[in-house]
């Protein structure tokens, strides 16, 4: 089955950012560094993850470091860091860019391309992430994303439990090798051709949105049932839902000088004036939730 043509799915399917990995010059030489480690420039799937491509970031380095003898971990044992704060692996990697670069595309100033990141082999932070970072908990994490996000919709997982087995395999399969550039339409298809009919919910109006709010400064992470519509069945826009949760930095459901932040979204700044359902189903990321980064005015 060949996935519906949306280009506003495609392209976020297809949108990546430059990566500049940097190993941890402490780390290096501990490990046995006999030489200065040139970093390993890459361009990473916004929609993808850290485990994903931990692989190949780890044959670079122990390669060009000869590090094979000296770390005997595996990739669950590697993490990033980005200006001294871990990276959470379970996040998608544009979702990371745009919340820890607090980068507002409306400004003068060009992106912070390519994103510095530092690759750590040793001192996993317990504290700060959660241990099991393989590609295996990766996928248990995913999957229960997408389980959290049709209990949102529906009241229960049943959508996503009726898919055969093959079909979950395909979603996951789709995402994972979406950072080949040769695939990539193909496993656009693939993706989509299964999860077009969870987030269009079968043509149904959800109970509730899937959606996640991020705040600067580590503020813990904000997610409230929304309904797509009003209790007069009026569709809430994205400026509705913000004026709802956070009424302080958006005083107004509609564009005003006395906004106090701003959503990015795939970083960019969409207008607030799209229904909710609407960019709940075409802007979500792969694990079907709305993220939802705010920036505050500088």
């Amino acid at each position: 089955m060949t996935a519906p043509q949306n280009p506003i799915t495609r392209a976020i399917w297809d949108g990546t950012l430059p990566i500049k990995f940097s190993l941890d010059s402490a780390e290096a030489a501990e490990l046995g560094a006999k030489v200065l480690v040139e970093p390993y420039f890459l361009e990473a799937p916004r929609c993808s993850y850290f485990p994903l491509l931990t692989s190949q970031i780890r044959k670079y380095f122990v390669d060009m470091t000869n590090m094979a003898l000296n770390f005997i971990g595996d990739d669950a044992e590697i993490w990033y860091d980005v200006d001294g704060i871990p990276l959470k692996w379970h996040y998608p990697i544009g979702l990371l860019y745009d919340l820890h670069t607090g980068y507002r595309p409306d400004s003068n100033s060009p992106p912070p391309l390519p994103w510095p990141v530092t690759v750590h082999f040793k001192n996993f932070p317990i504290d700060k992430l959660i241990r099991a970072q393989a590609i295996d908990a990766t996928q248990d994490f995913f999957m229960s994303m997408i389980k959290e996000a049709d209990f949102l919709r529906n009241g229960s997982t049943k959508k996503v439990m009726n898919l055969s087995k093959n079909d979950q395999t395909q979603l996951w399969d789709g995402l994972w090798s979406s950072f080949s550039q040769k695939y990539r339409t193909e496993n656009y298809d693939r993706f989509w051709s299964i999860n077009y009919r969870l987030v269009t919910n079968d043509g149904q109006l959800p109970k509730h949105v899937p959606l996640r709010i991020y705040l600067p400064d580590n503020c813990p992470v904000i997610q409230e049932p929304i309904s797509p519509s009003d209790e007069n069945g009026n569709q809430l826009t994205l400026g509705d839902v913000l004026h709802q949760i956070l009424p302080e930095l958006f005083p107004s459901s509609l564009p005003t000088e006395n906004a106090l932040a701003a959503p990015v979204i795939h970083g960019v700044i969409p207008q607030l004036n799209i229904p909710i359902l609407w960019a709940s189903q075409n802007l979500c990321y792969p694990d079907n939730f709305l993220h939802i980064v705010v920036l505050l005015e500088t």
